[in-house]
């Protein structure tokens, strides 16, 4: 009969020879189930090793089993997240004394154990060396587990799949659908806080933003709406991996204190458009940015945007998920009218469907107002333990129910971690005033912890303190004393006319007392009445006169100064332009502190007349005031019976002595202004075709003078200055003093209207 192992392929050494006995493999047997029901599976078979080795293990070589991929579908919407599931077999078991609601943990070094974390808890625990067969290795990932194992998966889903997806997510593609969108943003100064950079529109993918270099700048994302997914209000995440706008977006960052670029990632398509911010606390150093958009399908128009579904409202037993839908185009937010030419997509849908156990549980309120604007504050929340049964809370009760089953979850966290930086503010100046009330100054500038100045805007959480402040210093000392206001318009334009101004008995604050109380402290009332214009009147007049050729402003109210009697008092001739001689040989001589003579290019000032107001603050004192007398009435009264006469047009009363509120006549527009009349417009100077000068004329023909006063030297030079206006400067003796009439000699024989001099 044959050798028995020659049955099983051996070779049996021929008697006498010694043979190397050898290893060999088995026949593959059957494939095992799928590890999952959806989502990509691993199904296995094995093979054995066939030995006559009586010392050592088998030699063969190759693997002892085989594994393919199965049930590669898309789980279905609303579906649990595998590795989730594994988590929650733990729930309700007791660890270290309490009982836990664990969730899946991504951040442990080995991708394929399968590490937990607690429910409101800051460690995790590590319950199995291994998950399941086809977990995926990290979330938004196509690779699996496989044995404890990370295993690349093609895009086919296929274990160890050489297929590969293009930028456009086409699997074994070249990328010739779509196309890239590149590039540095490398604004160096920006604003610190918040700033927006760029906008990824809908249909992204491959989508790869990193800062150039290391920085303390960090990155953000949020909605068109304004709502935060990362980053946001001051609060900076740790690296992980969040759902937004429909896929996973990737956060890597350095630990705290380590230094490393940050790195945003996402395959896509995204399905909303996300606003990329830099928070910026030092000069950029620049943000790469690649992402890629479809050549065919863009959404042309107004079209829906919508983002990534919430959380399960229940666990198990049935919830709802929610997400935002809404009407964009060119990544703006519009009504949703626009969009209802396009089906909208659904809003909400349900899950949690599996079974839940009755168990207790805590229940937490919403996050109170943090505590600081800046520089770690915290926030509370309430508390407490509630009976569950998956769909709805039951009942409070008392706290230690739920020890049993978690740990309490905290009541308050730290918030608004950024630096802070406050008013800083300077010393007070010193009083603007030596007494009474004054104003004091301090600087105040925007300056971080560290001292630094910073910008305005990053204080303006808190209210500016004022940069000024009244003071108050001892009560001035009130000097009461004579006030004089500017004279007024002279009665005359020449030979000696009168003038008036106000003279009051007041304060610095124009309080007014009684003039008793003046003349105790100055003796002296300044005169309320002076001499003015004492001139010849063939000079030109000195001061404003009522027949002010210029045109005299009457609507000019008059100002009180205080009249001060050391001031030097030179006596002055009559003829003085500085000196007016006042009745009882009195001089007033014109200083800054008391009087002000109007020059013609003042136009003058009117005085006007005093109202007293009583004072509510101290009784018995009045302040002025003063007001424009009213024009004279126009009616048909004589103005020769009026109580101050005629102005000199000779029919408008005067309502006051001086001829006050007497109008002017346009006379003062003429080349040679006006008549002494005050109406009649001169033809020529020195009063030439006035009705006054002809009268003159005619009485002096009728009535011819037989003296010839003498001429001074100095009346002769100013007469000389006058320019003849006929052709009497070609006679011997030149022209008479009307510049019309030729002389009859060198000292005005045979001129009429001779001026008299004084020597």
């Amino acid at each position: 009969p044959e050798h028995p192992c020659r049955l099983l392929g051996l070779l049996v050494p021929a008697p006498g020879r010694r043979m190397k006995r050898q290893d060999v493999w088995g026949s593959w047997g059957e494939w095992s189930q799928c590890s999952r029901s959806c989502g990509g599976g691993v199904s296995f078979r094995q093979r054995r090793c066939y030995s006559q080795r009586t010392e050592g293990p088998p030699s063969c070589v190759g693997p002892t089993r085989s594994y393919q991929s199965c049930n590669v579908q898309n789980c279905p919407e609303g579906s649990r997240d595998f590795r989730a599931e594994q988590c929650a077999e733990f729930d309700g078991t007791e660890f270290q004394g309490k009982k836990y609601k664990w969730l899946p943990y991504y951040g442990a070094p080995n991708k394929c154990e399968l590490n937990c974390i607690p429910k409101g808890e800051n460690f995790y625990y590590r319950h199995k060396e291994a998950v399941v067969d086809g977990t995926t290795c990290e979330p938004g990932k196509r690779d699996i587990c496989v044995e404890g194992v990370c295993r690349a998966v093609g895009c086919d889903n296929m274990l160890e799949s050489a297929k590969k997806e293009d930028k456009c997510l086409q699997c074994g593609g070249d990328g010739s659908t779509c196309y890239g969108v590149k590039g540095t943003f490398d604004v160096a100064s920006l604003p610190k806080g918040y700033n927006q950079i760029f906008i990824i529109p809908v249909g992204a993918t491959s989508i790869q933003i990193k800062e150039v270099k290391p920085s303390r700048n960090f990155l953000a994302v949020k909605n068109v709406r304004g709502e935060y997914y990362l980053n946001g209000h001051w609060t900076i995440d740790f690296g992980r991996a969040l759902q937004v706008a429909s896929t996973v977006l990737h956060y890597d960052r350095g630990s705290e204190g380590d230094v490393a670029p940050e790195l945003l990632h996402a395959r896509g398509p995204t399905t909303e458009p996300l606003v990329i911010e830099l928070i910026s606390q030092e000069p950029n150093t620049g943000v790469q940015y690649e992402y890629y958009l479809p050549l065919q399908g863009q959404p042309s128009g107004y079209s829906w945007s919508y983002s990534s579904w919430s959380e399960c409202s229940s666990e198990c037993g049935g919830g709802f998920q929610s997400r935002l839908v809404f009407c964009t185009i060119d990544n703006e937010i519009y009504p949703d009218y626009m969009c209802r030419n396009k089906p909208q997509p659904d809003n909400n849908r349900t899950c949690g469907h599996q079974p839940c156990p009755q168990t207790k549980r805590w229940k937490t309120g919403e996050w109170g107002p943090c505590s600081a604007t800046c520089g770690s504050g915290s926030q509370s929340r309430s508390v407490y333990c509630v009976a569950f049964d998956g769909q709805s809370a039951q009942g409070v009760v008392d706290d230690a129910e739920c020890m049993a089953f978690a740990q309490q979850p905290r009541r308050s966290q730290p918030c608004n971690l950024r630096q802070c930086a406050t008013w800083s503010t300077g010393p007070w100046s010193q009083c603007s005033a030596s007494c009474g009330e004054g104003v004091q100054t301090r600087t105040v500038t925007c300056r971080t912890q560290q001292g630094s100045q910073a910008q305005d805007f990053a204080c303006l959480m808190e209210p500016k303190p004022s940069a000024t402040q009244p003071c108050l210093k001892e009560n001035c000392i009130q000097e009461i004393g004579w006030h004089v206001g500017d004279w007024g318009l002279c009665s005359k334009s020449c030979d000696s006319g009168i003038r008036t101004r106000q003279v009051i008995c007041a304060d610095g604050d124009s309080k007014v007392y009684g003039p008793e109380t003046c003349r105790a402290i100055q003796p002296q009332k300044p005169a309320t009445l002076g001499s003015c214009n004492t001139q010849p009147c063939y000079l030109p007049q000195q001061v404003p006169s009522m027949q002010d050729t210029m045109g005299y402003d009457v609507t000019r109210q008059s100002l009180l100064t205080r009249y001060n009697p050391n001031s030097p008092a030179p006596v002055l001739s009559p003829d003085s332009e500085d000196g007016r001689m006042l009745p009882g040989n009195t001089m007033i001589h014109s200083t800054s502190g008391n009087q002000h003579i109007p020059s013609t290019k003042d136009h003058g000032i009117n005085l006007f007349a005093v109202q007293w107001e009583p004072q509510s603050r101290s009784p018995g004192s009045h302040r002025l005031s003063f007001s424009q007398d009213p024009p004279a009435g126009t009616g048909s009264q004589d103005c020769h019976q009026s109580p101050h006469g005629c102005c000199p047009d000779g029919r408008t009363p005067a309502s006051g002595p001086l001829g006050r509120g007497c109008p002017f006549s346009t006379c003062h527009q003429n080349r040679y202004g006006c008549c002494p009349d005050g109406v009649s417009a001169a033809q020529g100077p020195n009063n030439i075709g006035c009705p006054q000068y002809y009268r003159d004329i005619q009485t002096r023909q009728n009535h011819p003078t037989t003296t010839t006063p003498a001429v001074s030297t100095k009346a002769s030079q100013a007469l000389s200055q006058q320019q003849p206006s006929g052709e009497c400067r070609g006679f011997v003796y030149g022209c008479c003093f009307d510049n019309i009439a030729s002389a009859k000699g060198p000292r005005g024989e045979g001129c009429l209207n001779r001026p008299n001099y004084r020597e």
